[in-house]
């Protein structure tokens, strides 16, 4: 009986360790920009449709946080100039809806 208490609580013990997660598990980098840059895009195409003040407000914080994603993975792999040009654009892409939302609030 004790042997199998004693069994028990290693196994509770060592189930409850922390796991070795890699720390990209959202795939690659370009599948990563890849994810990013649909958002993106989803973004701008709603934005070609007639927005409210509000619809350009709540969605300037989205769109400049996907932005600075793209950015930080850029930023990572320097050498990439097909990710600089997409920081570029996704930066133009939060200036785009942050003075949209600005405008509205004068």
């Amino acid at each position: 009986m004790l042997r199998l208490v004693t069994g028990f609580a290693c196994l509770f013990v060592l189930a409850g360790c922390p796991k070795n997660v890699p720390d990209n598990v959202a795939g690659s980098e370009d599948e990563q920009m890849d994810h990013y840059g649909a958002q993106l895009e989803e973004a701008r195409t709603r934005s070609s449709q007639d927005m409210k003040c509000d619809d350009w407000c709540s969605m300037k914080s989205t769109v400049c946080d996907t932005s600075a994603k793209v950015c930080d993975l850029a930023g990572k792999k320097a050498e990439r100039a097909d990710f600089q040009s997409k920081c570029v654009a996704s930066q133009e892409d939060c200036a785009h809806f942050t003075d949209s939302c600005s405008s509205c609030k004068k």
